[in-house]
């Protein structure tokens, strides 16, 4: 897909997404089973809302059928919220690779002909760098 302008809402909503599920009262809940990626107890975890990130990116279905095929847009959706966020629970900077990957990735994606799958690994990394975001600001503002 091609844009002859920059959209708002591959950029925007899907990190709003990510910031309100960060900042909502699910980073509280623990998951025992995933604990090794989670932080220790007592502190906040960004596991259970980026589950509910990737059953939320379901909802990409509804997108223009102008994208392409809808099930790779989901597919990439899904691996850029994984890859954006588990790889934080080994190597600490990652949080800053991700948002500087997914700014650069803003200013020209929507210039190229790129296939869905791509796509969507755009749209993930906007909820990764959202999710991280709204982890920050919840972590020290709320």
């Amino acid at each position: 897909m091609r844009w002859d302008e920059p959209p708002l809402w591959p950029v925007a909503l899907p990190s709003i997404a990510g910031f309100a599920l960060a900042c909502s009262p699910l980073r509280s809940y623990k998951i025992d089973a995933l604990s090794f990626i989670s932080t220790s107890d007592g502190q906040d975890s960004l596991i259970v809302p980026l589950i509910f990130a990737v059953i939320l990116s379901s909802s990409l279905y509804l997108a223009p059928s102008d994208l392409g095929e809808r099930k790779d847009l989901i597919s990439g959706t899904i691996v850029a919220l994984l890859l954006g966020v588990l790889p934080q629970a080994i190597f600490f900077p990652w949080m800053v690779i991700v948002v500087l990957f997914w700014i650069s990735q803003s200013l020209y994606v929507w210039r190229h002909d790129f296939p869905p799958f791509r796509i969507g690994l755009w749209i993930g990394f906007g909820a990764s760098s959202g999710l991280f975001l709204g982890g920050f600001f919840a972590h020290y503002f709320l």
